[in-house]
């Protein structure tokens, strides 16, 4: 089965040893993507933004891929804060049609970079 690399010139490129996402065996695997923008700029304490940044982050690389948001099969949503998981479930309402949302899982857990608030991974169909 073959692999392709995905990356877009609208998510900043990772440090980390991680390809940003991977089309592979009809599927497409979104990395973890946290709410960089621009050139490693975050919106610290700022959950609304960095939840709306991740989406597009989410929402470039798919369609880099060939896919979409809407062709998104499960996704895995890790929060810095509980408290946050009605927020984000505001906001993320928003980028799906009512009753077609994706399989989720949610949970919350220090982060790698103490100004992330969460990060979102997700696999789509490609």
């Amino acid at each position: 089965m073959s692999k392709e690399i995905i990356t877009s010139s609208k998510v900043t490129p990772p440090r980390a040893p991680l390809s940003p996402a991977v089309r592979s065996g009809g599927f497409v695997f979104v990395s973890g993507q946290p709410a960089f923008f621009g050139d490693r700029e975050i919106a610290k304490d700022d959950f609304d933004a960095q939840m709306h940044q991740v989406m597009a982050n989410i929402k470039a690389l798919l369609e880099e891929a060939g896919s979409s948001l809407d062709k998104i099969v499960k996704a895995n949503v890790i929060l810095k804060r509980a408290e946050d998981f009605g927020k984000m479930n505001d906001i993320y309402r928003t980028y799906f049609k009512e009753g077609e949302y994706p399989a989720r899982t949610t949970i919350a857990a220090d982060m790698g970079n103490p100004d992330f608030l969460l990060e979102i991974e997700c696999i789509a169909a490609a």
